[in-house]
């Protein structure tokens, strides 16, 4: 193998490594956009077509979920245990839901003869805990998430 070749791919490589560190530190449900901006500011070296052929590969591995939102772009999740998300309605936030959905999906989907689910995608719609009036009433049970997300969102308008 030539020199340069093997470059190559010590340089994807460690480009896989950047990319996929900066999914796993956006707790935002990224765009692919928004990694790329993100690798970009450490390493400006890394093209734009390469970022998406790396979340695409990565999705396909398992090593991160691919976030389909209706009528936006592709997201992606550096949270891989089974959950499911919320997106905001006022501001766009996206949100995990810890939730036991999946025993309560299997029991009450009536797949069609021969066919057999494997997974569950699951979006709900709603306010977060920035756009919700009646949010500070509400008991916390975010673990101060909504705290976190209240100061993201001031920061953002």
């Amino acid at each position: 193998m030539k020199g340069g070749n093997l470059i190559g791919q010590i340089r994807n490589t460690v480009q896989r490594v950047w990319i996929l560190a900066a999914v796993k530190s956006l707790h935002n449900h990224p765009t692919m956009e928004e990694v790329f901006q993100e690798v970009r500011r450490q390493h400006p070296g890394v093209g734009r077509a390469t970022v998406y052929r790396n979340l695409l590969q990565f999705a396909e591995e398992g090593r991160i979920r691919s976030v389909v939102m209706p009528v936006s772009p592709m997201r992606y999740d550096g949270n891989t245990k089974t959950h499911y998300h919320i997106k905001c309605r006022q501001c766009g936030e996206i949100l995990d839901i810890d939730s036991d959905l999946e025993d309560i999906l299997k029991s009450g989907i009536k797949a069609p003869k021969g066919v057999a689910i494997e997974t569950y995608d699951v979006l709900c719609g709603g306010l977060c805990p920035p756009c919700n009036p009646i949010a500070e009433e509400e008991p916390r049970r975010d673990g101060g998430q909504a705290e976190l997300l209240r100061t993201r969102h001031q920061n953002t308008i």
